[in-house]
């Protein structure tokens, strides 16, 4: 998990600076999280993340809470698809792996 966070702070983060509460980081964590235990929408994202904050704050710093549906369906929407679609890949190279299995586990009884 380590590698696939490393990798996260080189995307671009297209915001205005001045503008940002919510690391680009927590953000595309709390998508693939969500994901992984079949949460499709943005309001359920927003929910899960509530919901499952101590957990999500093993690999992330929530430093000012959890962001709004609106928040994570805007800004998910401004990442490269090409810098996703790489992101997405080592997310799934580390599913395949025995820390991947692990995750599954607990996302599957969130």
């Amino acid at each position: 998990m380590d590698e696939l966070l490393e990798r996260m702070d080189y995307i671009e983060d297209m915001r205005q600076e001045k503008k940002v509460r919510h690391k680009l980081k927590d953000i595309i964590v709390i998508v693939l999280f969500a994901t992984l235990a079949n949460v499709d929408d943005w309001v359920e994202m927003e929910y899960f993340a509530h919901y499952h904050e101590e957990y999500l704050k093993k690999y992330i710093e929530l430093k000012n809470g959890i962001p709004s549906h609106d928040t994570l369906s805007r800004v998910f929407g401004m990442i490269s698809p090409d810098a996703m679609q790489q992101l997405y890949q080592k997310w799934q190279e580390m599913l395949n792996r025995n820390e991947g299995e692990a995750l599954k586990t607990v996302c599957k009884r969130m």
